[in-house]
């Protein structure tokens, strides 16, 4: 039974949908695997419904893919497509730095960032590698929420950076204590207030990983 790994607050396609994901960490699903409906209603329990909701959603976000028949698959990225994203992320990533320094002496922002960069920089944090994740999305959704733009609040959810999280994985990418300094060098730039050097921070350490990925054998990429 999967439902004590999910949230529930958005109800029980809610709970299939972060189960999936959460399952992608754990390493309960891989990219490239086949998602069968009556194992998901079995394994969560909820009705088809629900985890037919799900479904829709994680493929509106691009997690999975649904072929006609309504099977869905946990997507596997293409090297090309794993380019792609990396370039998206950088530009995005980086606008979000630079929004959130030009904002954070607005209301409690100081403090909002303050606070998820310390859950990140935590070590009893980083040894967990489901726990590192979601507070690293909550560093960056932090960045986002400061930065008060509604269509990069729209976009970022869409980027498909758990693919990338969880397809490469197993292979060494971004040495632990530089990207940790990466994150420190953007705290520190968004709580100074400067935004282009952020910016800067936020894109040089997508750009870092980009070319780590990059160097990659072809085996770690869909075919």
């Amino acid at each position: 039974m999967q439902k004590t790994l999910a949230a529930k607050t958005d109800g029980s396609p809610g709970v299939v949908y972060r189960g999936i994901v959460d399952g992608l960490y754990r390493g309960r699903y891989v990219p490239g695997q086949r998602l069968v409906e009556a194992d998901l209603t079995r394994d969560f329990e909820v009705g088809r419904g629900s985890v037919r909701e799900a479904l829709s959603r994680l493929a509106a976000e691009g997690l999975v893919s649904m072929n006609l028949h309504r099977s869905a698959t946990i997507r596997s990225l293409s090297r090309s497509e794993t380019r792609d994203l990396v370039a998206l992320l950088e530009v995005l990533n980086g606008f979000a730095a630079r929004l959130a320094a030009e904002r954070v002496a607005d209301g409690n922002n100081r403090k909002l960032i303050a606070e998820a960069h310390a859950t990140l920089a935590d070590p009893e944090v980083q040894r967990d590698f489901l726990r590192f994740a979601r507070a690293r999305n909550a560093f960056y959704k932090t960045m986002v929420t400061i930065g008060a733009n509604h269509e990069l609040a729209r976009l970022m959810p869409r980027t498909n950076v758990d693919l990338i999280r969880v397809q490469f994985r197993a292979y060494a990418t971004v040495d632990d204590d530089l990207r940790m300094e990466d994150y420190r060098t953007i705290y520190e730039a968004i709580d100074e207030g400067a935004g282009r050097k952020a910016e800067t921070a936020a894109r040089n350490h997508i750009r870092r990983l980009g070319d780590a990925i990059d160097k990659l054998p072809d085996g770690a990429f869909a075919g």
